[in-house]
């Protein structure tokens, strides 16, 4: 049937090798699309041989590369009577893969009708795995732009960040210090007169005269919060012992009855300023005691890897809404009703000039300090 469908249209079989061989991939069908002729490169590189290939279809060399709506645009592009041109991933009989860039031209009859398709085709297996690498060093390229991009612009906003909290230290300090000699006269007055006045005064206003009391405590402590932030002295490293440092830092600590704070057992050797590190803790475990209400449990923890101390304070307050997690350590927020918004900022500051990280977590509400020894 083949060889008849080549005399017919006057061409010499012997003559396609002998013409193509050395340089292209020849096939030809007849118009169903069965296989009558493969050229010798076409049997080396689809490792069939010429009677394997003999009387099949195409769908033997068929991947999965390739979706059906591909492969009838091709059948119905050259079954019209027009030359298809593409590039196909064609299987081999051991299973690899090659992909050709292909002509598919239609041959015709005296009558006009198609006859054959004549597939010419080059192997560009090699273009493409070098188009897949230059791909793939495209999207690393692209990532790592990304990435940079994205360096920059925190670092940028880093630095705002940090000319902004230089500006706000300075004016805050010179706030503070303005504040803290009236109030350091109010504080020392209103604790000499207190005896006296509370000797006079009926239960409800002994309530007001200790809530006058509290508030000029609460402005002392909301100036030792600016100045703390104003500061930027350097940090002195000493040996301590971790447990020393927790249980002074606890003294700082004021909680009601209705709250339980368990601290670890184990003890470990860390190489800080213990002042700064007691002030952190003692900072974190009060806004834990806040978190609580009046009523709850706080889980001091301490483990350790190869090169930090590793703190977790968990409560079981009711956590902190989702989207305040990426806030709390940002200058002036808080979810108080009173304070400056800057003890986190000051814990952060001091951890990270340590070395170390501070982060936090909900469910329950956990933060995570590493201090490397």
């Amino acid at each position: 049937m083949g060889i008849s469908s080549f005399e017919k249209a006057n061409l010499n079989i012997s003559n396609f090798d002998d013409i193509f061989s050395d340089h292209s991939i020849v096939a030809v069908t007849d118009s169903t699309g069965i296989i009558v002729y493969a050229n010798k490169k076409f049997c080396e590189l689809s490792k069939y041989s010429e009677d394997e290939l003999i009387g099949q279809n195409h769908r033997i060399l068929k991947s999965d590369e390739h979706s059906d709506e591909f492969f009838k645009n091709m059948w119905d592009t050259i079954s019209s009577g027009n030359i298809w041109e593409g590039e196909i991933k064609n299987r081999a009989k051991d299973g690899s893969y090659y992909w050709l860039k292909s002509t598919i031209v239609p041959v015709f009859d005296s009558e006009k009708n198609i006859q054959n398709f004549v597939a010419i085709r080059t192997d560009i297996s090699k273009e493409k795995i070098i188009q897949a690498k230059l791909l793939e060093m495209e999207k690393k390229l692209l990532k790592q732009n990304e990435n940079l991009m994205s360096i920059v612009e925190s670092k940028s906003n880093e630095l705002v960040k940090s000319e902004r909290l230089a500006t706000i230290g300075t004016m805050a300090s010179r706030v503070a210090h303005d504040l803290k000699n009236p109030l350091t006269i109010m504080h020392t007055y209103a604790e000499i007169l207190t005896p006296q006045i509370l000797s006079k005064l009926d239960s409800k206003d002994k309530e007001k005269w200790l809530r006058l009391q509290n508030s000029i405590f609460d402005m002392g402590r909301i100036i030792e919060d600016v100045l703390d932030f104003a500061r930027t002295t350097e940090i002195k490293k000493t040996p301590s012992s971790f447990l020393n440092i927790l249980k002074l830092a606890m003294n700082h600590v004021k909680f009601s009855y209705g709250i339980t704070i368990n601290l670890p057992e184990n003890d470990f050797s860390i190489n800080c300023d213990p002042r700064k590190i007691e002030g952190v803790l003692s900072n974190m475990l009060n806004n834990s005691v806040q978190a609580l209400d009046g009523g709850g449990e706080i889980n001091v923890e301490a483990t350790s890897d190869s090169k930090f101390l590793i703190i977790q304070i968990k409560d079981s307050g009711p956590g902190i809404a989702d989207e305040n997690l990426d806030k709390i350590f940002e200058p002036m927020f808080t979810t108080k009703t009173t304070g400056t918004g800057l003890g986190l900022v000051i814990c952060k500051s001091i951890v990270e000039q340590h070395g170390g990280t501070i982060s936090v977590s909900n469910k329950p509400t956990t933060f995570t300090i590493t201090l490397p020894f």
